[in-house]
């Protein structure tokens, strides 16, 4: 009999196969910035804030239902709930295709994107291409298969990498990156599809209850995302009617986030929130409470020294990858990568367990009204300042509502819900070593060199004061290196 892998190994799988992936994704938009204009850079990345956009709101997180259904389903119910996601899918791309086709000219005109309006169809593709495969990491997690969570998420990366190489040296311009998204998307989905063909085949049908529980579970969380979605982009459409592509293409890079972090967060919480849902629905609230204190002082024990030491060399890292030319962009990057700080407490994550995603619904309801709100003042006045700000408050007030939603749930006050002593630790640590190298660094002339000792110099202090005062998050690695060094 085969033995389920622990949490931490599924985690660990998925955070490994990610990081790797992140090495050759951060190469795709070096390489772009390189081979084409700003001008064009700028249009490639209004496209996919277009089509993202337009492919999240279609994706309705049906995805998402499958970390909940799928434990608690039988084999029959496990190929049920992913044939009715794919067709949920299919349904959402048709009624979308008819409308965008008759209406896109209108609707792209309207937020000033005129410069793809020849390209609808390709909108179509990538976002059918996109949604059809979006649950392709849902199912390895789900089957627990930590050998393809090691070496899809890198492989994927690789083929994305090859696929715009390639593509741009043939085609210029900007049409070059948009058709390798295309190219990209569908190698992804015939591999999507390969993989689940044991849960489409031999047979194809529905089931109208557990359709039912999918629709009343996901349309509450669909309409939240939808509420999101509009909340974190609203800056980035509104701004683009006072702005040229190319300072779009240096404000797009404000969100360059910090993608080992996201990594991070993805990995566990894929894993965990199963075991949420499983624990919630066996009304052990206090197994769920365990697991979701241990995630965040897991999440707060990495995101913290992450978010310094990025924000310490934003002006380096902007340069480093796409060139002196997006180097204005550091200043909006210090501003947003501060929404961190909310999300290492893992917002949503009980709600999703236990089946609450009316309240994800509420929270993202009360922070779009608010976000839009305070937009449409602070962007005409404030220019990209205004639309960042707007941006770092979309972002983070439905995860600061949904966190009170979550506390009150499991019964936990301010006091008890985390760790406080370990993330003041975290952060005072991070405070003392990062000011010292932040009012320093710029003595070093190399820029490679300055990162390179900054870095070195700030995660090894950290990683030994964690050590120290026992919140080193990779606790099984330091074991590993002191049986090493006792031998």
């Amino acid at each position: 009999m085969t033995k389920n892998p622990s949490l931490r190994s599924q985690a660990s799988a998925i955070f490994i196969g990610n990081i790797i992936g992140t090495v050759f994704q951060f190469f795709i938009p070096v390489i772009i910035v390189r081979l084409i204009s700003q001008e064009d850079f700028g249009i490639f990345r209004q496209f996919q804030l277009v089509a993202g956009t337009f492919s999240s709101l279609l994706g309705m997180s049906y995805a998402t239902s499958l970390y909940y259904f799928f434990p608690i389903s039988d084999e029959e119910g496990k190929k049920r709930i992913i044939q009715q996601t794919e067709l949920l899918f299919l349904f959402n791309i048709l009624i979308f295709s008819l409308i965008f086709l008759s209406f896109g000219d209108a609707i792209l005109t309207k937020l000033n994107f005129t410069d793809f309006l020849q390209y609808k169809a390709y909108i179509i593709l990538y976002l059918s291409f996109t949604l059809l495969s979006s649950i392709i990491l849902v199912v390895f997690t789900l089957e627990k298969n930590t050998l393809l969570n090691k070496i899809y998420p890198p492989a994927e990366k690789i083929v994305k990498f090859i696929s715009f190489v390639l593509v741009i040296l043939l085609v210029p311009g900007f049409k070059g990156p948009i058709i390798a998204l295309i190219v990209f998307a569908l190698v992804k989905l015939i591999y999507t599809l390969f993989h689940i063909r044991k849960y489409l085949i031999p047979s194809f049908k529905i089931q109208i209850d557990l359709l039912k529980r999918q629709l009343i579970y996901t349309i509450p969380f669909g309409f939240a995302l939808i509420l999101n979605i509009f909340s974190t982009t609203f800056d980035k459409f509104f701004i683009n009617q006072y702005i040229t592509p190319s300072e779009y293409a240096i404000y797009s890079m404000a969100f360059l986030n910090i993608p080992i972090l996201g990594q991070f967060f993805q990995s566990v919480h894929n894993v965990v929130v199963p075991e949420i849902s499983t624990a919630m629905s066996n009304n052990n609230i206090s197994k769920a409470t365990i697991l979701w204190q241990k995630t965040i002082d897991k999440t707060s024990s990495v995101t913290i020294p992450a978010v310094f030491l990025f924000w310490i060399l934003a002006n380096e890292i902007i340069t480093i990858l796409y060139t002196q030319e997006y180097i204005e962009a550091a200043k909006y990057y210090r501003i947003f990568v501060l929404m961190f700080f909310v999300s290492m407490f893992s917002h949503e994550i009980i709600l999703r367990g236990a089946n609450k995603t009316k309240f994800i619904f509420v929270s993202n309801f009360i922070g779009t009204l608010i976000t839009i709100t305070l937009g449409l003042f602070l962007i005409p006045n404030f220019a990209l300042y205004g639309a960042i700000i707007t941006s770092l408050i979309g972002t983070v007030l439905p995860m600061i509502i949904s966190l009170q939603y979550e506390r009150k749930i499991m019964g936990l006050t301010i006091k008890n819900w985390v760790n406080w002593q370990n993330i003041g630790k975290n952060f005072f640590s991070c405070l003392l070593i990062g000011i010292p190298l932040l009012l320093f660094k710029d003595y070093v002339e190399n820029i490679y060199f300055r990162s390179f000792l900054v870095a070195s110099i700030f995660i090894l202090t950290i990683s030994i004061l964690q050590i120290k005062f026992q919140i080193f998050v990779f606790d099984n690695f330091l074991l590993k290196l002191k049986k090493i060094f006792k031998l």
